[in-house]
Order: structure tokens, then C-alpha cells, then sequence
């Protein structure tokens, strides 16, 4: 059954793969308990550090062959990308600090800050005209996203934080829950069949540090024996699964305060409808151990149903190396993570054109738990409001940065966000194109020049329609009937005259795009179907 698998699918098993050495852990070894490491790190609430991500495609140039100047540009572009984080400084988990740098292999860099309260975040970037900042507070967030309106409720009462959650409560609440699930999740996790744990001296924010290091590789047909090992983990362990459920019910239960603040009350006590505390219990514990027992048995059904694509998969070409750091409190300090996929054979990922990837993570921190004081945000007349950005074109996004800057380049040149595109098809019933007699190409008015970020207005006194065109700085005055219009103060004769169809003002099609700078085309589809397109680079 080869096409078991969808290949999208295949792309989130090797994705799934990467995660899971995030989550390994293992049993105590050479006198280090991995687990509680893992637990601890969970309860990390205060830091400073510096981090990366890397990733780096291994091309398929085969696969472009014919491909565009501009599309081979752009994969070269992405084919090695580095984010860095430096001086990042957690306060809280709503107030952090950073400066970075994204790379784009040896062809642009593009430095930022970021600082960032429970109300407030401001970025600088490099080249960018002014910081630009959002509000954080929910009502701003629900109004970007519509929530708000969904819901019926004001922005003043979206916005308003619920009254009587003490964050301390909040905080301790979490880590009851945190030891009371790692102790089943966690601690049924298996080692890995390649392990190692030795002491070693390693520099941490410049100075040489005592630790345990933690070194763990893993090929692809190890990491599909240790998935299922854990799964067999887990169900073998019901009496742990009932802890655990017990224990998160009970501390659910002993905080009525919190969960009353927040607007529910679990399992509360009366009412005709009230859950008896003992059967939810059992229902929980039941359904937890009925959906880890159906993934067992879909981890089996793969292997029977599809092993071929499995061993494409988790084949030898697919390995995970971890380098694990940690300190006398058991505290993880350096973390280096790398995956790495480069096939002996093709594989039929069907996402990108590549031969293979390898994706690297490196972190160090120091002052774990400390006291720590993120840079604070602070907003001034000249910010940019970032709920602007996803309301305007793509020329006037790059009309926020400098000309000379890396990060206009990147827009401009590489990303090409000031192209914009308009599409019209065959069998489009509302606004359609329209074809005369004579052969010319008629679109609507005002839906074409509203969606290139025009401006269309009528003056009563001189009856006429006024475009203005930002991107390109060009007015066009028109009048209904006429087949002259008035381009930037000059008089142009038009192939059409200016028409009203059931309501719909439209022009020609060729004329508009000529003033305004854009070109148009026809595209067969197939016998049946034709698309009309408007394209333009401002």
C-alpha cells in the first residue's frame, strides 16, 4: 500500500522525529537523573541566554531545471538561514528583552531588538524608518484578530484582566501540575539505545563551567523503536496513569479560587448535571489509556500497511545528535540539537525540491532562576502600529524602511513583496470581465483600483470619477459615456468609453493598466476556461 501515506504526511513524521529529542528523556545514568533534569527545565521562569536556529537545504538542482532566474534565487536565498538571539534576558513569561541578528547565509543579515511587557512590544529593525510596536493588551489582540466582534463584546470589556488571580498562585498551580504529569510522562520515558553522560568543563557566557554532559545520537530505525517503546511505556504503566489523573484532579479541586477568577469552577459541587468527582475520574483515566492504546495499535497497523515508507523515513540517512549540558542543580545550561536528512536514495517528500536537511538548535543560559530585568518597552509618537502592516499593500510595507537598507533589498529584490496580481476567471459571476464585440477587455473600476490600494471618488458637481493611484502617483479622471480620460492632467483617447453595466462601472482593461503602469493577459486553462490577469511591480 505505497500511497498509505499522504506526503504531507511523511514530512510531519520526520518533523515529529526532531520533536522528540526535545522531550528524551532518560533514566538515571552515570548517578544523573535525566528526568527531573527535564522537570526542572519545565520550571524555568527566569534566564538569560543566547540562542540559534540554523537550517540548511541541500538543493536539488536537477529538479530546477527551467525554473526562473527569480525562483532559483529565492530557494538559494532559503537554502541556509540562521536566527540568533543574543543578551536575552527572561524576566517572566511576559517580560523578555533581546537583540538578533536573521541570516540569510552570505547574502543579507538584518539586525533587531525586541522588548517585550504583558502590555507592550517594541521592535527596532535595522533599516526600518521607525520602531515598530504592538499592544498587547487582549483587547488590542481580539481587535486585530476580529474575536472580539465575534463574541459580541465590547473592546473595553475584552480588554479588561480578570480580577482576583494572584500570578504567584497562578505560577505554583503550574508547577504542581508539572510534577504531578511528569512524574507518569516523564519518568516512563526509555533511554536511548546510544547514550552517554560525562563530566566536562564547558564555557557558559565566558567563563569555564563544571557540568555533566549528556550526549545522545539516534538514526531514524532507532527513533521508530523508541517511539514505540515509550508508547508500550506508558500503557504498561496504568497505576501511574491513575496517579497522575488523581493527582491533577485533586489539585484542580483544592484551587477554587483560581479557577472562579478565571470564570469555572471544575467539578462543582450541586446542581442536577453535577459530575460525580469519582466517575470523571474514572472517565479521564479511561479515555487517556483508550487513546494511548489506539496509537499502539496504529503504530503496528503502519509497520503491517506501509513498511516501506517507514524505512524511507526512518531510514539510517535520517540521524539526531543532542548534546545536553547540565549543572550541579541539575539545571540545563548548554543545549545543542542537531537533525540531519540527506537520503542515499530520493525520497518523495513532496514539499521541496531538495536532496536533503539539517536543522540545528544551540542555547546556553546562565542566571537560571535568577534575578533577572528585561529591558523595558517603551512607546513613543513615532511608532509604527503593527496592526497597520496587514491592512496595506506591498509598496507601501516598503515605503517603512530605507531604500539602501539590506531589509528593502530582501523585500524588493528577493521577496518581491510590492508585486501585485489580480485574477479573473471565465465563469466569474460577480464583477466579471467582460468582452465586447470589437475585441476589447472590459474590467470593473472600482474593484480593481480598491485591491491595488487605489483611491476611486465621484464629484457630483463635474459628474466624473477620480483614480488615484498611490503606487504609481497617477490621477485619472473619468467621465460615464466618455472614451477620454484625463491622465495625469494630460488628455488620453481610450480604446472604450467609460461604462455602467447593472450598476458596475467599467473600463478598459488595457488603458487602465497602460496609466497605471501593470500588464494584462489571457491564460487557457483548458478548452473551458480562461483566466484574465492584471499584473504589476511598483
Amino acid at each position: 500500500m505505497r500511497n498509505f501515506f499522504e506526503r504531507p504526511k511523511k514530512l510531519t513524521m520526520l518533523l515529529l522525529a526532531f520533536t522528540l529529542v526535545f522531550a528524551a528523556g532518560c533514566q538515571a545514568i552515570s548517578n544523573l537523573d535525566f528526568n527531573t533534569v527535564l522537570k526542572n527545565s519545565l520550571k524555568v521562569t527566569s534566564s538569560e541566554s543566547k540562542q540559534s536556529v540554523e537550517l540548511k537545504l541541500l538543493l536539488d538542482d536537477a529538479a530546477y531545471e527551467g525554473s526562473s532566474e527569480e525562483d532559483l534565487a529565492m530557494m538559494k536565498l532559503v537554502s541556509n538561514v540562521k536566527l540568533q538571539l543574543n543578551n536575552v534576558k527572561t524576566q517572566d513569561d511576559s517580560h523578555i528583552s533581546f537583540d538578533g541578528s536573521l541570516i540569510f547565509g552570505e547574502t543579507a543579515s538584518i539586525k533587531f531588538t525586541l522588548k517585550m511587557s504583558d502590555t507592550l512590544a517594541v521592535m527596532e529593525l535595522e533599516g526600518a524608518k521607525q520602531p515598530f510596536v504592538l499592544d498587547l493588551t487582549s483587547g488590542s489582540l481580539l481587535g486585530m484578530s476580529g474575536v472580539a466582534g465575534l463574541t459580541g463584546l465590547p473592546v473595553e470589556t475584552a480588554s479588561e484582566e480578570v480580577p482576583g488571580v494572584d500570578e504567584a498562585a497562578v505560577t505554583a498551580l503550574g508547577q504542581q501540575l508539572i510534577d504531578t504529569v511528569g512524574t507518569y510522562v516523564i519518568h516512563n520515558l526509555p533511554n536511548p539505545e546510544r547514550i552517554d553522560v560525562k563530566p566536562v568543563y564547558e564555557t557558559i557566557n565566558g567563563t569555564a563551567t563544571s557540568l555533566m554532559k549528556v550526549h545522545v545520537d539516534l538514526d531514524g530505525p532507532e527513533i521508530w523503536a523508541w517511539v514505540k517503546k515509550y508508547v508500550d511505556a506508558l500503557i504498561a504503566d496504568r497505576a501511574g496513569l491513575d496517579k497522575m489523573v488523581a493527582g491533577v484532579f485533586e489539585i484542580l479541586q483544592s484551587n477554587p479560587d483560581i479557577w472562579e477568577a478565571a470564570g469555572t469552577i471544575p467539578f462543582e459541587e450541586g446542581g442536577l448535571d453535577t459530575a460525580d468527582p469519582a466517575e470523571a475520574l474514572k472517565e479521564a483515566t479511561d479515555g487517556i489509556a483508550l487513546m494511548l492504546t489506539e496509537l499502539q495499535d496504529e503504530l503496528k497497523l503502519l509497520e503491517e500497511e506501509d513498511q516501506e515508507t517507514l524505512d524511507e523515513i526512518f531510514s539510517k540517512d535520517l540521524t539526531i545528535k543532542a548534546d545536553v549540558f547540565v549543572d550541579n542543580k541539575l539545571d540545563i545550561r548548554k543545549q545543542v540539537y542537531e537533525l540531519s536528512y540527506v537520503p542515499s536514495q530520493t525520497p518523495e517528500i513532496g514539499v521541496l525540491p531538495i536532496k536533503g536537511l539539517t536543522v540545528k538548535f544551540e542555547s546556553e543560559s546562565w542566571n537560571v532562576n535568577g534575578q533577572v530585568k528585561a529591558e523595558v518597552p517603551v512607546a513613543s509618537a513615532k511608532d509604527f502600529p503593527v496592526e497597520k502592516l496587514f491592512s496595506m499593500q506591498g509598496y507601501q510595507v516598503l515605503k517603512q524602511f530605507d531604500e539602501k537598507s539590506a531589509i528593502y533589498d530582501l523585500l524588493k529584490n528577493k521577496l518581491h513583496i510590492n508585486k501585485q496580481n489580480l485574477t479573473w476567471y471565465s465563469y466569474q459571476y460577480y464583477n466579471p470581465v467582460i468582452v465586447t464585440a470589437s475585441h476589447v477587455t472590459l474590467i470593473p473600476l472600482r474593484n480593481t483600483v480598491e485591491q491595488l490600494g487605489g483611491v476611486l471618488t465621484y464629484d457630483k458637481k463635474t459628474k466624473s470619477l477620480k483614480v488615484f493611484d498611490e503606487a504609481t502617483n497617477t490621477t485619472i479622471v473619468l467621465k460615464n459615456g466618455s472614451d477620454t480620460a484625463v491622465v495625469n492632467g494630460k488628455n488620453v483617447k481610450w480604446s472604450f468609453p467609460v461604462t455602467v453595466i447593472d450598476g458596475v462601472t467599467y473600463v478598459p482593461a488595457r488603458n487602465l493598466a497602460a496609466a497605471i503602469k501593470a500588464k494584462i493577459g489571457w491564460t487557457d486553462l483548458d478548452e473551458d476556461m480562461k483566466v484574465f490577469s492584471l499584473d504589476r511591480e511598483v
